[in-house]
């Protein structure tokens, strides 16, 4: 078998919004009318691609007669809106690059760039165990877009591409150690067996025992650390060189962001005061995440039965049917979600922030559980949600919030060597629009 044959190069993938196929010789027209913004190039190392003449001689030809080009099609209109390629295969150490990419600027803003690259990752890790990026060392864009959809800096190095030789950073991407596919069918079975525990445990005489800790400050019940083990033993069982990060079982939080490997973050019951006072409103959440980065969440509230999923670049779900956040525009009409911390020792700038917020939205709404606040945020049923939380409230929400539209993000800067996914101080989710309008009133009370 040769190398060519080993490998698919030009398979057709389907997904949510795009589908990939071969690159064909008629394609040229549509594809130049998706590349002639001069914005899609200007921080390409050959920015000059958007004439015609340069896109047709300088990716176009290149492209065809790499027999590995894939363009991609709006699932609604079958325009193309985007082109990219593998190249570099390596069987013997079972690598390949992803590359040459582009998008129309109409499929700029994130979700497009995620649902493609996880396309062409899952293909080409039926091959190999490693993917690269070859960016430009200066295309920032480029760069920041590959940090979102997981990938990790190498290196920089020079390459000579069309007869210049430039400056290219590096990254990579490596196959996740078990099928994602197979952690999220895991994650909502014990997601349901914990959910059962949770109202079995309400049915018991009085209900669940509770007690505070944190020096009497937080409520937590039996039931969350029955939820908690269960949870924890089946990871182990099941995956037993896996780290996991539980809010029940002596969590440690120190060098978070530095954490390489498989990490499972858990919350057994997400809204335990609801739970204990007989709110519907509480949920088991579930986040799974490899070297840093987020691949599945579950979040599932067991009063009603809704489980709602994502997985990296392919989507949130609500029982199985696609969710989208929704694309309000005006703040006045905007209904936002936060919450209040057990300490109550600084409660000022909360105060402050929940009125600014009053003052530009139609309403609050204040219901206890951050991670289906956030979930809510993901399907459409809030607007605007902003809290301080823990890593384990939030953890499997913002994947989901993501894969639904939103933007997930902090109105305050990150510290520095904090990772944005683990940061847990001054968290904002909305649609793209209402997060900026939010910020900047959110700012107003700082």
């Amino acid at each position: 078998m040769t190398q060519r044959e080993a490998f698919d190069f030009q398979p057709t993938l389907t997904g949510k919004t795009i589908t990939l196929r071969p690159l064909r010789e008629g394609d040229l027209d549509s594809l130049y009318a998706a590349a002639s913004d001069p914005l899609i190039w200007e921080l390409h190392p050959d920015p000059e691609r958007y004439q015609r003449e340069a896109f047709e001689e300088r990716y176009f030809g290149g492209a065809l007669a790499s027999g590995s080009a894939l363009v991609a099609l709006d699932n609604e209109t079958g325009d193309i809106v985007g082109c990219s390629r593998y190249y570099e295969w390596d069987p013997v150490a079972e690598q390949i690059a992803i590359g040459f990419t582009f998008l129309a600027r109409s499929r700029w803003g994130g979700a497009t760039n995620r649902e493609m690259k996880a396309l062409m990752l899952d293909h080409a890790f039926k091959w190999v165990g490693r993917v690269w990026f070859h960016i430009g060392k200066d295309n920032w864009r480029s760069r920041r877009g590959s940090e979102k959809v997981g990938a990790r800096f190498s290196h920089e190095t020079q390459k000579e591409i069309n007869g210049q030789v430039l400056d290219y950073a590096y990254y990579f991407i490596d196959r996740p150690p078990v099928p994602v596919a197979e952690v999220l069918a895991f994650s909502k079975q014990i997601a349901r067996e914990a959910g059962a525990l949770m109202l079995a445990e309400l049915q018991r005489g009085n209900g669940p025992e509770s007690h505070f800790k944190h020096a009497g400050q937080e409520l937590v019940t039996e039931a969350d650390i029955k939820a908690d083990k269960l949870i924890c033993d089946a990871i182990r069982a099941r995956y037993p060189g896996h780290q996991i990060l539980a809010e029940e079982s002596a969590p440690d939080l120190a060098q978070l962001s530095q954490l390489e490997g498989p990490l499972w973050v858990i919350d057994p019951i997400d809204g335990t005061v609801n739970y204990a006072h007989g709110h519907q409103h509480s949920a088991v959440s579930i986040a799974w995440l490899v070297d840093g980065v987020l691949q599945t969440g579950v979040v599932y509230n067991p009063y009603n039965n809704e489980m709602f999923c994502a997985t990296k670049g392919l989507g949130a779900t609500l029982n199985g049917k696609p969710i989208q956040v929704a694309q309000k525009t005006d703040l006045r009409r905007a209904l936002f979600a936060t919450g209040f911390p057990y300490d109550k020792s600084d409660m000022a700038p909360l105060i402050r922030r929940v009125g600014v917020m009053l003052t530009h939205c139609a309403d609050l709404r204040r219901m206890g559980s951050a991670a289906l606040d956030i979930c809510w945020v993901a399907a459409g049923r809030l607007d605007v949600y902003y809290e301080n939380l823990s890593v384990w409230d939030f953890a499997a929400a913002q994947l989901i919030a993501i894969e639904a539209g939103a933007r997930y993000g902090h109105f305050l800067p990150v510290p520095d060597g904090v990772s944005p996914v683990f940061h847990n101080k001054n968290i904002l989710v909305s649609n793209t629009t209402l997060y900026a309008k939010s910020k900047e009133v959110l700012l107003q009370a700082e």
